[in-house]
């Protein structure tokens, strides 16, 4: 099963002029989504505020499914998708409580020396909770839509 983040609520100033959830804050509960699997694997606010280490998000792509009407509760999935000595590429949904997907979205975090800032290598025992992570999330079918490429139908 992939990671599940807990349940949010949509805030009222979170809707826009079309009566729905604006596109910048799916961003915001798909990163929220984001820091509760990072704690789960030892990157959480603890590591960044002790270690002198954090993560950065370098490319993050959304796709919408279906719009979230106000005073919704969502939660979001996390899945691991790769892992490298520096860097994860995942992907995540978005659901309503209902259980239907309002919107994916699939990633690449960093792994950041704070002193430079630069990337740097993860230690070892949060390469380790990753990498068990990614064995677990590796049993499962990888969603069509990981790695689609943008475009205009004709």
């Amino acid at each position: 099963m992939p990671y599940r983040a807990g349940n949010q609520v949509l805030k009222p100033e979170w809707i826009d002029f079309n009566g729905h959830l604006n596109m910048a804050y799916y961003v915001v509960l798909f990163d929220w989504g984001v820091d509760e699997a990072q704690a789960s694997v030892g990157l959480g606010v603890n590591y960044s505020e002790t270690s002198g280490f954090t993560t950065f998000s370098a490319e993050f792509h959304i796709r919408y499914v279906r719009e979230l009407p106000p005073g919704s509760t969502v939660y979001s999935t996390f899945r691991l998708l790769d892992v490298g000595p520096k860097a994860y590429h995942f992907c995540q949904e978005l659901y309503h409580e209902d259980g239907w997907l309002s919107a994916t979205g699939e990633g690449i975090s960093l792994h950041i020396d704070r002193s430079g800032p630069k990337v740097a290598p993860y230690p070892a025992h949060v390469m380790q909770n990753l990498e068990a992570m990614l064995a677990e999330h590796r049993t499962l079918p990888v969603p069509d839509w990981v790695g689609r490429q943008m475009g205009v139908r004709k």
